[in-house]
């Protein structure tokens, strides 16, 4: 049966739908609360905003008009067991109510990262959609739920995860995975600042920064290391080739270099193109067998000599992401967790940065995102990006160079970069890999 139909015969079973606790009601936030309003066996039974008016719109554009701004957490809960909706302006409070699951659509990896931390402690199950918290602290936080009773997951809808489901499909067909990746909407401009793309987020009514973290690149690099780590799959070179490659060609650009591709090594590896492939994801996979190869030949799977592409022309976001708060409610399973640390995104400076220096986090006027191979990057002692935003550069650093730790003096009153560390020392000791 499908969720929908499993969520609806838990609710008769019940008494009550599964109640979905949202954290950010932004544009992103604000869809998925119409799309789970929508949905059969759940409802949005509380939503957190700083903006608490925010949180009633959210609500309110949704279709629900039994709204409660609780003045209390007791209150909270009081209107979520009478089958209302509680907004409340923090979200990290959500894991004290009477919710099945807290989905998080912050958008912020701090706020991200521990609204899952709170989550798993108190044993709820919590489902991401900001994947720069998973890419920075997503093995601490998927081991801490394998641990206890929560499930931890980053979404469905977004293209790491979007991807891994034709990986899984690949790999149930008896295929193998050569390479996984996703195609881009623009060309990759790493310098670029936020009055740069000002005019096209006005025009997107979307935030400068948001917006400057995908054409800097630093939005690809960062879901292609979370689909490394929740795979394995090795990231071949910093940043990756990220070559322009339109779909027809996909089969016979990304494969071994031996068989005139440009995969270098013999692990499976992450990739991102720009060309026509955008909004889509792709899997490139091999068939060792003459008969199953003829066979795809003739049911007409796109590919060339032993290689074929898999292919889905389109991820939605928020739309989807109900399909992760079924998987994790009835069957007790992630959509997508980081399974080892194969890749880490580091900060590289935009300009040239001075001594001094306060730095703006992911979109702002400083750093860049690269994805780098995990051990790489931790012999290099090279800094995740989502650590850099309001440390102080202690040195000057050229263009285009990585930054490592010593470069900065980091905020260490951020819970974040007390969740690396902790994960980074797990990952020393040998405890986790």
């Amino acid at each position: 049966m499908s969720y929908s139909q499993r969520l609806a015969e838990r609710e008769a079973a019940l008494g009550r739908p599964v109640r979905v606790g949202v954290v950010g009601a932004g544009q992103m936030g604000s869809g998925l609360v119409a799309q789970v309003h929508r949905a059969r066996g759940m409802e949005v039974a509380a939503v957190a905003d700083v903006a608490v008016e925010r949180a009633e719109q959210a609500l309110a554009a949704a279709g629900r008009t039994d709204v409660v701004r609780a003045a209390s957490i007791e209150e909270a809960a009081r209107v979520i067991e009478a089958g209302q909706a509680a907004v409340l302006d923090d979200g990290l409070r959500l894991a004290e109510l009477p919710l099945d699951i807290v989905v998080e659509v912050s958008g912020i990896p701090d706020v991200a990262a521990q609204v899952a931390l709170s989550c798993v402690l108190a044993g709820t199950d919590v489902a991401l959609m900001t994947v720069e918290a998973d890419v920075t602290v997503g093995l601490l936080l998927s081991r801490m739920a394998a641990a206890g009773d929560a499930v931890y997951t980053v979404c469905r809808g977004d293209e790491p995860v979007e991807c891994v489901k034709l990986v899984e499909y690949a790999e149930d067909l008896g295929l193998e995975v050569v390479v996984a990746g996703k195609g881009k909407n623009n060309p990759m401009r790493p310098t670029d600042v936020p009055e740069d793309v000002e005019e096209e987020a006005r025009r997107k009514g979307m935030n400068p920064k948001m917006l400057c973290s995908f054409t800097d690149g630093t939005k690809t690099q960062i879901e292609m290391a979370a689909l490394a780590n929740a795979t394995g799959y090795a990231i071949e070179e910093p940043g990756m080739h990220g070559e322009a490659v339109d779909l027809a060609d996909l089969a016979k650009k990304l494969r071994p270099a031996s068989e005139g591709g440009i995969i270098q090594g013999e692990r499976p590896v992450v990739e991102y193109v720009t060309g026509d492939v955008a909004p889509g994801v792709f899997v490139i996979a091999r068939s060792d067998n003459e008969v199953v190869t003829e066979e795809l030949h003739y049911l007409r799977l796109p590919g060339e000599g032993d290689y074929f592409q898999i292919y889905r022309p389109y991820h939605l976001a928020s739309v989807e992401a109900p399909l992760s708060i079924g998987e994790a409610v009835l069957d007790r399973r992630p959509s997508f967790i980081s399974t080892t640390w194969s890749a880490d995104v580091i900060a590289t400076a935009k300009s040239d940065l001075a001594a001094g220096t306060r730095l703006e986090g992911i979109g702002g006027h400083h750093l860049h995102g690269t994805a780098y191979d995990a051990a790489q990057a931790r012999e290099a002692d090279l800094l995740p990006i989502a650590l850099a935003a309001t440390s102080t550069l202690v040195r000057d650093v050229p263009a285009g160079q990585a930054l490592t730790y010593a470069d900065v003096e980091l905020d260490e009153s951020r819970p974040l970069v007390a969740m690396r560390r902790m994960q980074d020392a797990l990952i020393g000791s040998g405890v986790v890999r």
